[in-house]
């Protein structure tokens, strides 16, 4: 089979791999359709700061990094699924940057009829799904979600449905601000992190926020969040942390009585399968995530404009169908 190895930072050579055999309690997945998620972003960079990277050699195994995936199973070991079911499935180790991939049937849920490249987003919306059900009753309240990318977006969109009264989009990137408007925002701020502060609390009437998600994943949004929680207000730390150490202030936020709580998630046989029923029944509708379509096998091009932010880029979809139409293409917003 072919995949993709990044053999140095920001470039992906396609290379040939023997084609995987599935073990006891395995799936071979065809892949169809994959999205490019911030945590596939390290190894194409090869950010050495980054915990993910920091002792992997160059070039990187074949197939690193991509995770959200669709497909349909080729060859099983598994009691739980034929050949020829449509699966949303985890790779191992990120390694889903191929033609097929494996996966342990405990990681993946069936998929229903209709378009892989919304579909394929139920895997970042099972991610949020997990992390909201760990908070408290929303109903009535402010949520202000730093970072408008495909998760803060998502976050946009499932908190609104969680009767939050008032949702606050923080993003420098106007474009982004625009669809956040769209998925479910009340309220937006054309700013980084760190400088909302003061805008926030004015929106507040100076109480500050009873949640605040941290959706970027570098510490000055991370210390940004502890600020702008009210007193026993409640922080969600989801961003995927870009160093393994932060400094922080902890002192108002501890004796504001601050919550905090992480979420790397899911749990795949409870939380996908939500997301792709509320996906698939149109409760979400993610299409204005997606603004932009690649072959996979211009998959270098497609990781540099979601890596720079060009364009507007939200999500950016890998098509494996060499027939697929809209590949290699922008979508209007």
């Amino acid at each position: 089979m072919i995949a993709g190895q990044i053999t140095e930072p920001r470039r992906i050579d396609l290379v040939e791999m023997p084609l995987p055999q599935p073990g006891d309690g395995e799936i071979l997945v065809k892949v169809e359709v994959g999205s490019i998620c911030g945590s596939d972003l390290p190894y194409f960079l090869v950010d050495r700061a980054h915990p993910s990277i920091a002792d992997l050699p160059v070039p990187l195994p074949p197939a690193l990094s991509l995770h959200e995936l669709i497909g349909t199973v080729a060859q099983t070991r598994s009691r739980r699924f034929r050949e020829g079911d449509r699966v949303l499935a985890l790779p191992y180790k990120h390694r889903g940057l191929s033609e097929y991939f494996l996966s342990h049937q405990e990681n993946a849920v069936p998929i229903p009829k209709g378009p892989g490249e919304r579909l394929v987003l139920s895997q970042p919306l099972g991610t949020v799904i997990h992390a909201c059900l760990k908070l408290p009753n929303l109903l009535g309240q402010t949520a202000v979600i730093l970072g408008q990318g495909p998760i803060g977006q998502l976050f946009s969109a499932l908190l609104s449905r969680m009767g939050a009264l008032r949702i606050i989009a923080v993003d420098p990137i106007p474009e982004r601000l625009g669809v956040a408007r769209r998925m479910g925002a009340t309220h937006t701020i054309g700013e980084d992190a760190a400088k909302a502060t003061e805008m926030v609390h004015e929106l507040t009437g100076g109480r500050g926020a009873d949640l605040v998600v941290e959706a970027v994943g570098h510490a000055e949004a991370f210390k940004a969040a502890m600020r702008l929680a009210r007193r026993n207000g409640t922080v969600i730390a989801f961003g995927l942390p870009h160093r393994a150490q932060y400094v922080v202030e902890i002192n108002e936020f501890f004796y504001n009585e601050g919550r905090l709580i992480n979420s790397v998630g899911p749990d795949v046989q409870r939380d996908f399968p939500i997301a792709v029923e509320m996906i698939a029944a149109g409760l979400i509708d993610v299409s204005p995530l997606v603004t932009h379509r690649f072959h996979w096998s211009h998959a270098q091009d497609a990781f540099a404009i979601f890596a720079d932010r060009r364009d507007g880029a939200i999500k950016v979809i890998l098509n494996f169908d060499g027939n697929a139409p809209g590949c290699d293409e922008t979508i209007e917003a």
